[in-house]
């Protein structure tokens, strides 16, 4: 029987990981959308044991299920990083990709 995460323990994790991001990462986040070339990428180094502090249910889900919760981890550093753009009074020059 596989076991997978449910849709609580998806949208936890989710907005946990945004929330941590948001926090810890606003400015990162900024000078990323404010480059100016939308092929390239760009990475974000997350401090796990910091972000596992926060909240160890989810450190629980990615310990036992981490190719689940990457790929959520990625939506909720989209939604961060839309969140943070729109936040900015001069988001007209940020990316929103």
């Amino acid at each position: 029987m596989k076991m997978s995460l449910n849709s609580e323990q998806v949208a936890l994790a989710g907005l946990v990981f945004q929330t941590y991001v948001t926090e810890h990462h606003r400015n990162e986040v900024l000078q990323i959308l404010r480059e100016p070339n939308d092929d390239a990428h760009y990475s974000l180094v997350v401090n796990a044991m910091t972000l596992f502090e926060a909240n160890m249910e989810v450190a629980e889900y990615f310990n036992a299920f981490p190719i689940q919760v990457l790929p959520i981890f990625d939506e909720a550093l989209h939604a961060a990083a839309l969140a943070v753009s729109r936040s900015e009074p001069s988001s007209s020059s940020c990316s929103s990709n």
